[in-house]
């Protein structure tokens, strides 16, 4: 029997897509707002899930392209290494990398929080924006939360699996999340790993060396 034909989602769909994502989480109160710009050094330790297939959503592309790799992406509050291949943008604050095919993007961004915050209160944040907005909204199948640390900050890893249209197309889309504050709760850090749902355990291997290489600026 023949196979019908692989429809690949043009990687400007899965970034728009990302946009409107974050669109959404700030409209919730949880896009993180710089208030503060102190400078500072960061281990490079990556403690991460490992994911089964299915994925996750993200990110405010910005004003300033960053070269093919490997090169530095850097904003007040994230420093991280771009692969080869890979691009970056950047804003005030957050850093969005994008995979060279296209098909995936890492969105890391930090900022302060008042009142004070915890990582399970983003994460419900989060959750209940993205389920407003995508009704289908689920932890992916055989996943849950997980602890885990990013460039030597505690947080925690979760999955979420929903149904994302664009430009009268939909996909099915994953999203691997990471949350965290500082002790005091007043500095958040998050990460979003987007991309197909079929390809998110690849992708987040491939992304890999982004995330390993997370430096946050706000203690």
């Amino acid at each position: 029997m023949a196979q019908p034909p692989v429809h690949r989602m043009p990687w400007l769909m899965i970034v728009s897509a990302v946009v409107g994502l974050v669109l959404v989480m700030g409209a919730c109160g949880t896009a993180f707002a710089l208030l503060n710009n102190r400078n500072g050094t960061q281990t490079t330790a990556v403690d991460l899930p490992s994911p089964t297939p299915a994925g996750t959503p993200t990110p405010i592309p910005s004003k300033s392209p960053i070269p093919s790799g490997p090169s530095t992406a850097s904003t007040a509050a994230i420093s991280v290494t771009v692969p080869a291949g890979w691009t970056a943008t950047t804003g005030d604050t957050d850093v969005l990398v994008t995979s060279p095919a296209g098909d995936g993007v890492v969105w890391l961004d930090s900022g302060n929080f008042s009142p004070p915050t915890t990582a399970q209160q983003i994460k419900d944040k989060l959750d209940q924006s993205l389920v407003a907005e995508y009704p289908d909204t689920k932890t992916c199948p055989n996943t849950k939360t997980t602890n885990g640390s990013v460039g030597g900050v505690s947080g925690i890893w979760w999955q979420v699996c929903l149904t994302v249209a664009q430009g009268g197309q939909s996909f099915a889309a994953a999203m691997t999340e990471f949350a965290a504050t500082n002790s005091g709760g007043g500095v958040g850090y998050f990460i979003q790993v987007f991309t197909l749902a079929s390809r998110m355990s690849t992708f987040f291997n491939d992304a890999k060396p982004v995330l390993a290489s997370v430096q946050w600026r706000l203690k």
